[in-house]
């Protein structure tokens, strides 16, 4: 017991930056105290020293490609949760491969749904989201058991904090007292209990860490909003410029010409 809270007294005394080395470093701190990495799909059952990584996709799946894979190289899986009516195209082909690669490297893919545009109806709001789940197991080509609300602080019903047979963590997150939720959302940590968890002095056992991706991608320390603007704005909008530039403009450039006049000139 001694040398367990030892250990955790080594771990970082600071909440990690907002990059892949400081998710790196935060991984490994959890990792050589003795966390347990456990799948969501377990959270039911959460014991005392319980880690479960989860990461909501708001911007691109394509950009979850990075952190995916520093939890890959230190051994550690977790689930993606998709948004099928987010900003992103999940059926595009960058999208697809992502979710491909995701599987591959062992995480697993579970539904972001969007109750704002749900139908009010319960009964109909469900039918939406197995037709959801049901679309978004065939696009990623696997199992989806685990599903979570998108922007939950907007204050809406949930229909769905207990829809057997999917699990949805935020149930167990609202009546598991022994488990800690912390999330980065808005690339910002609220506070500091993350890390009263790491050096032991939390009330809380076991930890549910929600991660966005998209959020951990500079290269240098920046202000959110300039991250926001400057770093994250461009890369999500990339794939687009990068479709239009290498195969829309090829088509144009390519197709017979228009009647002189009509299209094929600047004034």
């Amino acid at each position: 017991m001694f040398l367990i809270v030892y250990q955790r007294a080594l771990l970082m005394s600071v909440l990690p930056s907002f990059d892949l080395v400081g998710y790196g470093g935060l991984l490994r701190d959890l990792v050589s105290s003795g966390f347990n990495f456990r799948p969501i799909v377990d959270i039911g059952s959460c014991e005392a020293g319980d880690v479960f990584l989860r990461h909501d996709v708001d911007f691109s799946l394509e950009l979850s490609l990075a952190l995916a894979q520093v939890e890959f190289e230190l051994g550690v899986s977790s689930c993606y949760y998709v948004l099928l009516s987010g900003p992103y195209n999940p059926c595009s082909a960058s999208s697809i491969n992502a979710m491909m690669r995701l599987r591959a490297m062992g995480h697993a893919i579970g539904l972001h749904y969007d109750l704002s545009l749900y139908p009010d109806q319960s009964v109909l709001a469900r039918q939406r989201l197995d037709a959801e789940i049901r679309f978004l197991q065939e696009i990623s080509d696997g199992e989806v058991k685990t599903i979570v609300m998108h922007e939950p602080s907007r204050g809406q019903e949930d229909f769905f904090l207990d829809a057997a047979p999917y699990i949805n963590p935020t149930h167990f997150q609202k009546t598991h007292h022994d488990l800690l939720y912390v999330s980065d959302s808005c690339r910002a940590w609220r506070d500091l209990s993350l890390l009263e968890f790491l050096d032991g002095r939390s009330e809380k056992s076991c930890l549910m860490l929600n991660v966005h991706p998209e959020s951990w991608l500079a290269e240098r320390p920046q202000h959110r909003l300039t991250y926001l603007e400057r770093t994250l704005l461009p890369k999500v909008l990339e794939p687009t410029q990068r479709y239009f530039m290498e195969s829309v403009r090829h088509s144009w450039q390519t197709h017979i010409g228009p009647v002189h006049g009509y299209g094929d000139s600047d004034a």
